[in-house]
C-alpha cells in the first residue's frame, strides 16, 4: 500500500477547491479566505430591551403585586377622614380642623413629591431597594402614630413619615407596569388604581370597628401589620424588565419642552386642588349634617367603592377611545358634581352623592397615569414623566385641604368649598382639552 504522504494530502484538496489555500503549519486545515458558502447564516439582530411580552405569568404577577403595593398607598390616604374624624372628637380635639387638615395633606402632597426621587431612582435599577426601604419606613412610622399623643408628633409620624414612605412604594409600584404591558397598559393600570379603592372600602370600616374594639393605639398597629404583609408582596411579586436607565436626572425639566405634556401637568394641578374635598371632609361634612359617625365612615366605604368602578371601567373603555378622553370626560362631570354637593343635606341624599362621586372622581387617579404613559415616546422614561407630574402636582395637593378647612371655618358651611373646588375642576379640564388638541395635532387621531 502507497503511504500518502501530507504534501500529497494539501495538493488533494487545492485540487477540489483552488480557492482555498491550506496553512500546513497546523496540525487541521483552516480555510483563511472567505470562503462562507457551506456556513449556515446567523441572524445577528439585536433584539429590542423594551419589547414588552402584554401578558405571561411574571407580568400578571406584577400587575398583583403593584395592586397590593396601590393598598397600602392612595388605600391608606383614602382612609384620613377616619383619622380627621377621630382627632378632632378625641386627640386633637383642642386643634382647628384647619391644623388637622394639614396631616392629611401633608401624607397625600408627598406620596406625589417624592415620585421625583423614586421614579428615576426606578429607572435606573433601584426598584426592589425602593420597595423594601418604603415598606420598612411605613411600618415603622405607623408604629410611631400608635403612641404619639401631640399634634406635632401625629404631624411627623403620619404627616411626613407616611407620607414620605408611600411616596418610595406609589410611583415604582406604577412605572414598572410599563416593563410588561403596552397594549393593555391603560387596563392594568386601572386595577393597580382599583387597589386603592379596594383599600379605602375596607380599611375605614375595620379601622371604625378596631378603634371600638381594641382602642387606637392597638388600631394602628394592625394596620402597620397589614401594610407590611402587603409591600411585602409587592416586593415579591414585582419585577423589572428594562435595562437601567444611564444618566438620568431626578428633576429633569426636559421633559416640559412637549407641550402636549406641560398642558396635562398643569391641567391634573388644578383638578387635584379641589377634586378630594369629599375624601378629605366628608365624613366631618356628614356628621355635622346629622349623620351617625359610624354611618360616615360607612359613607367613606361607598365613596371608595364607587371609585372602583370609577378606576377600572373607564380604564377598560380607554383601550377604545383614548385614556385622556376619558380623563377629560369623567373631570367634567366630577366638576359638576362639586357644585351639587352642599344640596345633599339628609342621609339618603348624601349617601347617594358619595356613591355617584366616587364613579365619577375614580378615572382620575386610573387615567392620568395612563394619559401620562401615552404621551411618552421612549418607555424607559415612563418613570421620570410620572415622577416630574406627580411632583409638580403635588405642591396642588399639599394646600388643597387646609385651603378647605380654612373655608369650612369661616363659617361653618360648605357651599364655599364646594364652588371652590368646582371651579379648580373645570379650569383643570380647560388646560387637559388644551393638551388633546396639542397631541391630536401631533398623532393624527381623535383617539388620545
Amino acid at each position: 500500500m502507497t503511504e500518502v504522504t501530507e504534501k500529497d494530502l494539501i495538493t488533494a484538496v487545492e485540487e477540489v477547491n483552488p480557492q482555498c489555500r491550506i496553512n500546513a503549519s497546523t496540525e487541521s486545515p483552516r480555510i483563511q479566505d472567505n470562503d462562507t458558502r457551506d456556513i449556515p447564516k446567523v441572524d445577528r439582530r439585536p433584539t429590542d430591551p423594551f419589547e414588552v411580552p402584554d401578558g405571561g405569568t411574571k407580568a400578571w404577577l406584577c400587575v398583583f403585586g403593584a395592586f397590593m403595593i396601590s393598598i397600602t398607598c392612595y388605600g391608606v390616604a383614602n382612609t384620613f377622614g377616619v383619622f380627621e374624624e377621630y382627632y378632632s372628637a378625641n386627640q386633637l380635639s383642642n386643634e382647628s380642623l384647619n391644623n388637622i387638615s394639614w396631616i392629611g395633606s401633608l401624607q397625600l402632597c408627598l406620596i406625589l413629591l417624592v415620585g421625583c426621587v423614586s421614579g428615576p431612582l426606578c429607572d435606573a435599577g433601584y426598584f426592589k431597594h425602593l420597595i423594601a426601604s418604603g415598606g420598612l419606613l411605613f411600618f415603622f412610622c405607623l408604629m410611631m402614630t400608635s403612641i404619639s399623643t401631640e399634634y406635632y408628633q401625629y404631624l411627623l409620624s403620619q404627616g411626613i413619615g407616611v407620607g414620605l414612605a408611600q411616596g418610595l412604594l406609589f410611583t415604582p409600584g406604577m412605572a414598572v407596569l410599563a416593563h410588561h404591558f403596552k397594549r393593555y397598559r391603560t387596563l392594568v393600570f386601572g386595577i393597580f388604581a382599583a387597589g386603592a379603592s379596594i383599600g379605602g372600602v375596607i380599611l375605614p370600616i375595620a379601622l371604625q370597628r378596631l378603634f371600638d374594639k381594641v382602642g387606637f393605639a392597638w388600631g394602628v398597629r394592625i394596620l402597620a401589620f397589614i401594610v407590611l404583609v402587603c409591600v411585602g408582596t409587592g416586593f415579591v411579586c414585582c419585577t423589572t424588565r428594562f435595562p437601567p436607565r444611564k444618566g438620568g436626572r431626578v428633576l429633569d425639566i426636559r421633559v416640559f419642552k412637549t407641550p402636549s405634556y406641560t398642558l396635562l401637568v398643569l391641567g391634573a394641578g388644578f383638578v387635584g386642588l379641589g377634586l378630594y374635598a369629599p375624601v378629605n371632609f366628608g365624613v366631618v361634612y356628614a356628621t355635622d349634617h346629622g349623620m351617625s359617625q359610624q354611618l360616615a365612615f360607612y359613607s367613606l366605604a361607598i365613596l371608595n367603592a364607587g371609585s372602583l368602578f370609577g378606576r377600572i371601567l373607564p380604564n377598560v373603555l380607554a383601550t377604545m377611545f383614548g385614556p385622556l378622553n376619558l380623563l377629560i370626560g369623567s373631570c367634567t362631570v366630577s366638576s359638576v358634581s362639586l357644585y351639587l354637593w352642599f344640596t345633599a343635606t339628609r342621609n339618603a341624599g348624601m349617601l347617594v352623592f358619595e356613591a355617584i362621586y366616587g364613579i365619577t372622581s375614580g378615572a382620575y387617579v386610573s387615567c392620568l397615569p395612563a394619559a401620562t404613559a401615552s404621551l411618552t415616546k421612549n418607555p424607559n422614561e415612563t418613570g421620570l414623566r410620572l415622577g416630574m407630574m406627580f411632583f409638580s402636582t403635588s405642591f396642588f395637593w399639599l394646600v388643597s385641604s387646609p385651603i378647605q378647612g380654612a373655608l369650612i371655618g369661616i363659617d361653618g358651611s360648605y357651599w364655599s368649598i364646594c364652588v371652590l373646588s368646582g371651579s379648580t375642576v373645570i379650569l383643570g379640564v380647560f388646560f387637559m382639552l388644551l393638551s388633546r388638541f396639542s397631541v391630536r395635532k401631533e398623532k393624527a387621531t381623535w383617539k388620545v
